[in-house]
């Protein structure tokens, strides 16, 4: 079992490492979800499967990947539902019998079957849902890294399913990067017209606009470039998630740093680049796993250039873009909802204003900051919700992902239902309704109601005042708000009968946006799904 960077890393002695594994001794690789070894180490592991007399009866090596191993990524490993140590198992056995009876060898020329429902075996399975593939000694060699992510050679197993051929990017399209002119001249951005594209306008699925303006004195005294309208736009590199992120250029007349690539069809009679655009897009698991998967990764021409594709017919590129397309336009109806609902209420003026502690006991969570990374406080019968969990509750509905024991108890407070919770640190003003005996930190309050209010009421008041306890919240090096100003908070408070006919009709409103969240999930699988048919994976 390694650590990953034995796995990619591009130093001299990695290199000689895995060289005289290859070569010598690795039949396989099982790559592991960062976590597994929790709550000792959270780092990224691969199992490399070795024996000397196997490693010689083949010329090949597989990778498995295993997403679950029954139990949860956090500190406590709590057991999941989710486990696919069974199957890998399983075709990591099927493979390494393959290799005793000398299958593999014999067989090296033929096509490895990886579309159900005929698939024989769990091997055949696993390559099929994208969790396997066996690559080539002489391919994983080839450019002397033997580098062993088992994502960089994808492209040789996945297309199995389907007879159309694979080509290169650089058979097919061009390239172009941009540049970035010079900051201390100020004529080249000052009043700039110029569009100017960086690494975090990528995020967009279609570009029609962006933040950034240079100059055309800034345009022709760099390496930026005017890109073709329609462009396939990638990110080399940026923060986050941001590396291997593809979208659409609509613009006209757009340019773009040196952290962007423009790729283009060379022949729009035998690709164009709606097509290009959906299938790299569904590859970025796959190309920022070409670099190894960590912040440090970078892309380059090199590897863009050598990403292989599936190249059906023109007709059937334009069949398949057309259905993606009008899953796309229901995908961002459904998603303007989702953003833009937010709960109103008309206030009557009628209605008494009080003062937040007037309404209710308002009460600091208690567990502080310096024990909490201690395991021996986890994993018991009490629920501790975490400012994460608040700020991922659904209109106000709360769930959690960490316990607290007896002893974990002992240094925090068990409060009752119903409680408002409120995220006072970092991220200020997150809300969520508390409707089972929980604990939570020091960094969240709980609003307790008084006779007379009702909690659901209350938290949707509070979600409206977000953005206002942002903007009332001391300067510091990181903003928080006190008890003593949330004291000071007035909110209406109307008969109880009025609040919960309200709470009532706000319900039923996100019911409808959340039936808009769930549109998304659904026709982002149905874009998923017609992608895949143009790799030829099998449904599971």
């Amino acid at each position: 079992i390694v650590p990953e960077g034995i796995i990619f890393q591009s130093q001299t002695a990695h290199k000689q490492l895995r060289k005289m594994l290859v070569e010598n001794y690795l039949v396989a690789v099982v790559s592991l979800p960062a976590g597994v070894f929790q709550p000792y180490s959270g780092v990224k592991t691969s199992i490399l499967i070795l024996d000397k007399a196997l490693a010689k009866k083949t010329d090949r090596i597989a990778f498995f990947k295993v997403e679950n191993d029954g139990f949860d990524l956090g500190a406590q490993r709590r057991a999941i539902a989710e486990n696919d140590l069974p199957q890998v198992t399983q075709a990591v056995k099927e493979y390494l019998n393959m290799n005793m009876d000398g299958q593999v060898r014999q067989d090296k020329e033929k096509e490895i079957p990886s579309s159900c429902p005929s698939c024989s075996s769990m091997l055949q399975h696993l390559m099929a849902q994208g969790t396997a593939l066996i690559a080539g000694k002489e391919k994983i060699a080839a450019n002397g890294e033997y580098n062993l992510s088992g994502e960089r050679y994808r492209e040789q197993t996945r297309l199995h399913g389907t007879n159309w051929k694979t080509v290169a990017l650089r058979e097919i399209c061009s390239f172009m990067t941009g540049g970035t002119p010079k900051s201390t001249v100020v004529d080249y951005y000052e009043n700039g017209t110029v569009p100017w594209l960086v690494s975090g306008d990528i995020h967009q699925v279609v570009i029609r606009d962006c933040g950034k303006r240079i100059t055309e004195e800034g345009v022709e005294n760099s390496n930026a470039r005017y890109l073709p309208t329609n462009s396939v736009l990638i990110a080399l590199n940026g923060q986050g998630k941001t590396r291997g992120t593809v979208a659409l250029l609509r613009m006209q007349g757009a340019t773009c740093n040196q952290s962007l690539v423009a790729i283009n069809p060379l022949n729009t009679d035998i690709v164009i680049a709606e097509f290009l655009f959906w299938v790299l897009r569904s590859m970025y698991s796959d190309i920022r796993a070409l670099t190894g998967d960590n912040e440090r990764s970078g892309l380059n021409m090199s590897i863009l250039r050598g990403i292989e594709i599936p190249l059906p017919p023109l007709d059937v590129q334009r069949r398949i873009v057309a259905e993606i397309e009008s899953y796309q336009r229901v995908i961002e109806g459904a998603r303007a909802v989702v953003d833009n609902y937010r709960p109103q209420i008309a206030i009557d003026p009628e209605w008494p204003l009080v003062t937040l502690d007037e309404a209710c006991e308002i009460k600091r969570g208690k567990f502080s900051h310096r024990p909490r990374n201690e395991p021996r406080f986890y994993g018991g019968k009490y629920p501790f919700i975490q400012t994460g969990d608040v700020a991922r509750a659904s209109g106000g509905a709360i769930s959690y992902t960490q316990t607290l024991n007896d002893e974990g108890l002992s240094i925090s407070r068990l409060f009752q239902p119903p409680v408002v919770l409120i995220t006072i640190a970092a991220n200020i003003g997150e809300t969520a309704v508390l409707d089972f005996p929980s604990c939570f930190p020091d960094s969240i309050v709980g609003l307790i109601p008084y006779s007379g209010t009702d909690a659901w009421f209350l938290e949707i008041i509070m979600r409206t005042r977000k953005q206002y306890l942002n903007e009332i919240a001391p300067q510091a090096a990181q903003k928080n708000i006190n008890i003593q100003i949330l004291k000071g908070i007035k909110v209406p408070l109307p008969p109880l009968a009025t609040q919960q006919a309200i709470v009532t009709e706000i319900r039923a409103e996100q019911a409808l946006a959340n039936g808009n969240r769930e549109l998304v999930e659904r026709f982002e699988e149905k874009i998923r799904a017609a992608i895949g048919r143009v790799w030829g994976e099998c449904a599971v």
